[in-house]
C-alpha cells in the first residue's frame, strides 16, 4: 500500500504547502510511483494537485468528494493541460485547511533579550588596533568594506532582514527576541552571515566564511559585545581575520570591526570541547572598527508599549489588527516586517489599502512609498517613507493663518490635525503602484 500523501504546512488559496518528505503516489500521468513535496489549492474547483520534484508529473485528488480527479480537469502546478486515461492514484483523499489561523504567541519578557548596550566601550588597555604598516592585509580588507558599504545602510539592512526572518511573523506572531526559542537564537548568527553575502556578494572563503581583497575572513556575531566564540582554526594554523558583528533591538544600534586573531588577543583555553575561546581586554582594544555604535534600522513592533502590542497580537483578524497598527502609531515609520507580523497574512499590501478606506473615516491617511506620498509626508514635517515602509497621520483641512506646515492634496490644502481636535474624512490619496 502506498502512504497517503501527509501536508504539514497550512494552504490558504493557491498558496504553496510543503508535504512529508517520502510521500509517495502512483502518478495520473506516468503511471510511476514517485515522491512528491509540492501542493497547491484552487479553492474555486475545490481541487488540490501536488506535483513532482522534475515538475514534469501531476497528481489530483478532489478534496471536497474525496474522490480521485483527472489531472487534465484540474490546474496543474508543471505542465498544464496534460490528460490521461489511466485510473485513480492509489491515495487517500487529503482535505487541506482553506485559510490560516492567527497564532497568539507568547508575551515578550523582559528577561531572555540581551543586555542594553550602546556600542563599543571605552578602552580598557594599551592596546591598539594595527596601523596600516603594521598590517596591511587586514587594512585591505577594511577599505573595501568601505568601498561597498561607506554609511553602513547596506549592512544594516542585512541585520535586520536576519533579525525579521528569525522571528518569522508572518507565520508565527513573534516580534521580539525573548520569543525565540534557544536553536532559534543560536541561528540568528548564521542568517546575519547569510545576508551580508547576499548583498555584498562576497565569494566564498577558502578556509573561512568570506574571500574579501583576497584574504580570508571569519563572520563572527555576538548578541553581546566582545562575547564573540573563537574557533581553534583562527589561530591554531596561522593568525586569521575575524570579521566581528553585534547589534541590539532594544538601544537600535550595531558595530562591525577586523580583528587579526592571535593567542595575544584571547582568553587562555577554558573547559569546553570545542576549545572556543573569546577575547581579552587586549583583543577588545584592538579591533579595527569599520562600523561603530550605527543606527538599526528599527523593529517598530519592539518599541510599542506593552499593552498596544497585546492588543495588536489578541486582534480577532489580521485586518483589524493593521488597522489598529495605524490608527495607534502614528507619526512613526512602520516597517513591512511589522505589518506582516500584525496582519499575520500573506497579501500585507491589501491590509495596507482596506486600512486606508477603513481610517479615512477618522481623517486618517497611510502614506507609502511611491511619489508623491514621501514628499506629501516631508511637507508635513513627518519622516518620508523609504522601500517598504509607511506612515501614518490625522489630517485637517489648512485654513488661512494657521501656523503648520501643509500639503496639498487633491487640490486643497491639508495639515496635521492638533490633538483633539475634531475632523471630517481624511482626502483621497494618489494610488500606489498597482492600486
Amino acid at each position: 500500500m502506498c502512504r497517503c500523501l501527509s501536508p504539514y504546512g497550512t494552504c490558504t488559496r493557491r498558496d504553496v504547502v510543503r508535504i512529508e518528505a517520502g510521500s509517495r503516489a502512483s502518478c495520473l500521468i506516468c503511471g510511476s510511483r514517485a515522491c512528491f513535496e509540492i501542493a497547491r489549492v484552487c479553492s474555486l474547483r475545490g481541487y488540490l494537485t501536488w506535483t513532482s520534484k522534475s515538475r514534469k508529473c501531476s497528481i489530483a485528488v478532489g478534496s471536497s468528494s474525496g474522490h480521485a480527479r483527472m489531472a487534465s480537469s484540474v490546474p496543474m502546478v508543471g505542465q498544464i493541460g496534460q490528460s490521461t486515461s489511466q485510473g485513480s492514484p492509489d491515495v487517500e483523499s487529503t482535505i487541506l485547511p482553506s485559510r490560516r489561523t492567527r497564532v497568539k504567541g507568547q508575551r515578550a519578557r523582559k528577561t531572555g533579550r540581551p543586555k542594553f548596550q550602546s556600542g563599543p566601550r571605552p578602552s580598557k588597555t594599551d592596546a591598539l588596533p594595527p596601523s596600516r604598516t603594521e598590517d596591511p592585509a587586514l587594512w585591505r580588507v577594511r577599505d573595501e568594506l568601505l568601498r561597498l558599504d561607506p554609511t553602513g545602510a547596506r549592512t544594516a539592512v542585512a541585520i535586520r532582514e536576519a533579525f525579521d526572518q528569525a522571528y518569522d511573523g508572518q507565520r508565527t506572531g513573534r516580534w521580539d527576541y525573548s520569543q525565540l526559542h534557544k536553536t532559534e537564537k543560536t541561528h540568528l548568527g548564521t542568517l546575519v552571515e547569510i545576508w551580508l553575502q547576499r548583498e555584498f556578494k562576497f565569494a566564498d572563503g577558502e578556509d573561512l566564511d568570506y574571500r574579501i581583497s583576497g584574504q580570508d575572513v571569519d563572520a563572527k556575531w555576538s548578541r553581546d559585545l566582545y562575547a564573540w566564540e573563537i574557533p581553534p582554526e583562527m589561530y591554531s594554523r596561522g593568525d586569521q581575520i575575524a570579521m566581528v558583528l553585534w547589534a541590539n533591538e532594544y538601544s537600535i544600534r550595531w558595530s562591525m570591526g577586523l580583528i587579526r586573531i592571535s593567542e595575544r588577543v584571547l582568553l587562555p583555553e577554558g573547559k569546553q570541547r570545542d576549545r572556543k575561546r573569546r577575547l581579552n581586554d587586549a583583543g577588545g582594544d584592538s579591533i579595527l572598527w569599520i562600523h561603530r555604535s550605527r543606527p538599526m534600522i528599527e523593529n517598530t513592533l519592539i518599541h510599542l508599549p506593552d499593552g498596544l502590542m497585546n492588543e495588536i497580537s489578541d486582534a480577532s483578524s489580521g485586518q483589524k489588527a493593521v488597522n489598529l497598527l495605524f490608527s495607534r502609531v502614528q507619526g512613526h515609520l512602520i516597517n513591512r516586517s511589522a505589518i506582516l507580523t500584525a496582519a499575520q497574512q500573506v497579501d500585507s499590501a491589501k491590509r495596507v489599502r482596506d486600512a486606508r478606506k477603513a481610517l479615512a473615516r477618522d481623517g486618517v491617511v497611510i502614506f507609502g512609498h511611491y511619489d508623491p506620498h514621501p514628499k506629501m509626508a516631508r511637507d508635513l514635517g513627518l519622516p518620508a517613507p523609504t522601500l517598504g515602509r509607511f506612515i501614518s497621520a490625522r489630517l485637517a483641512e489648512y485654513e488661512v493663518g494657521d501656523s503648520e506646515p501643509f500639503t496639498v492634496i487633491a487640490n486643497r490644502r491639508w495639515r496635521l490635525a492638533r490633538p483633539d481636535e475634531e475632523v471630517g474624512e481624511a482626502p483621497p490619496l494618489p494610488t500606489q503602484g498597482n492600486e
